[in-house]
């Protein structure tokens, strides 16, 4: 019968250290781009992450609110954000088709 070792050195547990830390900076990179939170509850959740890695992880996917607009909320007709949009003269209120050579 085969022997099992669980060694911190295997390449399931490497690959798992792998997944773990990609999970992790996910999660940060998404609470700190997150516009709700305020600056002391970045911190908080930021220590509560980092001490209680995967409980912390879970409960901010959980607990926390989502930044999303509902559907039925959204804008319907929204003009383009960009003033690069439309033609110089439609940007610019001193441009003219005729002045532009």
């Amino acid at each position: 019968m085969p022997s099992i070792k669980f060694d911190s050195t295997g390449p399931l547990w490497f690959a798992a250290w792998v997944i773990y830390a990609l999970i992790y900076c996910a999660t940060l990179t998404y609470l700190l781009n997150r516009r709700r939170f305020a600056t002391h509850e970045r911190i908080l959740w930021f220590l509560v992450i980092t001490f209680a890695p995967v409980i912390g992880i879970l409960l901010f996917f959980f607990i926390s609110e989502d930044d999303k607009i509902p559907a039925s909320h959204a804008p319907k007709n929204r003009l383009p954000l960009s003033d690069t949009t439309g033609t110089p003269w439609q940007n610019n209120p001193g441009h003219t088709k005729d002045s532009a050579s």
